[in-house]
């Protein structure tokens, strides 16, 4: 990625959730979790990323998903 690196993203999550996708994304991706979050945000940004919502959230959050 050559892009320059010039703002920061901040959210807030549970702590329990925020290690498990810290250690999980490391295994997988052999990167930090900050890589993979920019890999992530570009792939969204190009249209490559895709969410599967679950049946559950489906019926609960349709609106924001494009449900077929």
């Amino acid at each position: 990625m050559s892009d320059k690196l010039d703002d920061h993203f901040k959210v807030r999550i549970n702590g329990v959730k925020l290690q498990t996708f810290k250690d999980k994304s490391e295994k997988v991706t052999g990167k930090p979790y900050q890589v993979f979050i920019r890999d992530m945000m570009e792939a969204f940004n190009e249209g490559r990323l895709r969410i599967v919502p679950t049946e559950e959230q489906k019926i609960l959050l349709g609106e924001i998903y494009n449900v077929d």
